[in-house]
């Protein structure tokens, strides 16, 4: 059944591409779809009052990267900092990219777009929505339609439902919504969960409180590292610029990542028994390590925390912080009682428990008037679907920093969009061909590969993935950057349409 664009949408505002979410990744598309395809007109979206997503959202106290800045950072802006950098930070170099590229005019924030609707007829996407700080309609056209929105909710952290929830009468807390008063000095705080969240809180709030308990179901795994990179000092003293730095020493921690992850793979109890050493030995002989930092699962399957400088397991060895191993049996009024009978007292409780993932910003997607079930859709190439035109998903990284795919993802759609230019298509399609027709069916994240609980949470909403290379995100940066950019646009994966009118 068609949609054509409406009556009272043709003097809506029109746009070559239209890009939703204003982190990282629409930072990125933004960048390279303005010095790859400089004719092409663009708007970048975003829910927030201003740019960098997770960067802005988040701002409890310890909040910075897990990963380098040399990989974080883009490979057109050198980071010429430490290798791990605050969340402010990290913020403020989003926005010297934006400075430097004259990007600012083509971003708009506090827009949040509810309804996407894709009409072949008229071959474009009709968006709506309204502005969040005066309650404006929003309504624009759009040629191609590029989610840069990340793949979790900002608006609201996950935190699970516990027994005795409701008897509870201290504060709750969760980091993704920290207060400006938490009201933690010299308070009894009680931080569920043991993430990469938790690595960074704990240890920059301990010193306030009388005592920090971690409360962890299950132990992860971390990975203890200064906070220095001592070939980029190397380099840096003997005057090389920054430039060739941060590419050489970005070549570097692909590298390092890359081999870390292939010992994983093949050897993984070795792997396993080397983390949990690294642990073990910057804690008190008698801590029980096993107990607290053995975790169920090999470290290929999940995300490894990095601890800066020993930073949490030196609070531990001073008695600071209380790690117990233990499941929530229900919580008190002044505290929770674990299911071991445990009976933990907190004024403040800190949900320190993830994030709900989002699939496709929360927005309600039409082709031609019917609705856009995702989970009915095969990836291509981890970005685009079937069935869906002019559509496509940045997805970053899971094994090294996001960044790092993110700025394939924008490289291959400028391709594609350059490519639909040459061909004269107005659309292109992502749809099996006669081989895949009947090829197993995989999650969009095989949890064999990768299982952190938020994905296990949502992993059923998500879209679907195959058997073959064309059909499936790869989580293995250094293949994809192998494949991506010569990936072949006419293979019969991709159908395309002549431009109307």
């Amino acid at each position: 059944m068609s949609d054509p664009v409406s009556d009272s949408v043709t003097d809506a505002e029109h746009i070559d591409v239209l890009i939703i979410g204003a982190g990282i990744s629409g930072i990125n598309a933004a960048y390279h779809l303005s010095t790859q395809l400089p004719d092409r007109s663009f708007v970048v979206l975003d829910a927030l009052e201003s740019f960098g997503g997770t960067w802005l959202t988040h701002t409890f106290p310890g909040v910075r990267s897990d990963t380098e800045l040399f990989t974080l950072g883009y490979e057109f802006k050198p980071w010429t900092g430490a290798p791990y950098a605050s969340g402010a930070e990290i913020h403020a170099y989003l926005g010297e990219v934006i400075e430097e590229n004259d990007l600012g005019g083509h971003f708009r924030y506090q827009h949040k777009i509810t309804d996407a609707r894709w009409s072949s007829e008229a071959q474009c996407w009709t968006v709506t929505g309204s502005r969040s700080d005066t309650g404006e309609p929003i309504t624009m056209t759009a040629g191609f339609l590029w989610m840069c929105h990340g793949y979790f909710r900002h608006s609201k952290g996950h935190t699970p439902t516990w027994p005795g929830m409701e008897e509870y009468q201290g504060r709750w807390i969760h980091p993704q919504a920290w207060p400006a008063e938490p009201e933690i000095d010299g308070r009894e705080v009680v931080v569920i969960g043991s993430g990469a969240t938790a690595a960074t809180l704990v240890p920059a709030i301990a010193d306030q409180c009388s005592h920090v308990t971690i409360l962890q179901r299950s132990p992860t795994y971390f990975f203890q590292s200064p906070n220095v990179d001592v070939l980029a000092d190397q380099l840096r003293s003997l005057d090389v610029p920054d430039e060739w730095i941060h590419e050489i020493v970005r070549r570097k921690a692909i590298a390092e990542m890359q081999s870390l992850t292939q010992v994983a793979a093949v050897h993984p109890e070795l792997t396993k028994a080397g983390l949990i050493n690294m642990v073990s030995s910057q804690l008190p002989e008698d801590y029980e390590v096993d107990v607290h930092f053995t975790p169920r699962h090999l470290p290929a399957q999940q995300r490894v925390a990095r601890i800066l400088d020993g930073d949490l397991f030196r609070a531990i060895s001073d008695g600071k912080v209380t790690m117990v191993t233990d499941e929530i049996e229900t919580f008190t009024a002044d505290g929770i009682v674990t299911k071991g009978g445990q009976q933990l007292h907190a004024d403040v409780v800190v949900t320190a428990t993830g994030f709900d993932l989002t699939v496709f910003g929360d927005i309600a997607f039409f082709v031609d008037g019917e609705p856009v079930d995702f989970t009915d859709s095969v990836t291509y190439r981890g970005i685009m679907f079937t069935g869906i035109p002019n559509m496509a998903w940045t997805f970053g990284a899971l094994r090294l920093s996001w960044t790092m795919r993110a700025e394939l993802v924008s490289q291959f759609i400028c391709r594609l969009l350059g490519h639909m230019d040459e061909l004269g298509a107005g659309s292109v399609t992502p749809g099996l061909r006669t081989q895949d027709v009947g090829m197993e069916l995989l999650p969009y994240i095989d949890p064999a590969e990768f299982s952190p609980g938020y994905l296990q949470r949502s992993i059923a909403l998500m879209p679907k993935s195959g058997s073959s290379t064309e059909w499936r995100l790869s989580l293995d940066y250094w293949d994809e950057r192998e494949v991506l950019p010569i990936a072949n646009l006419d293979d019969g994966c991709l159908a395309y349409i002549p431009r109307v009118g």
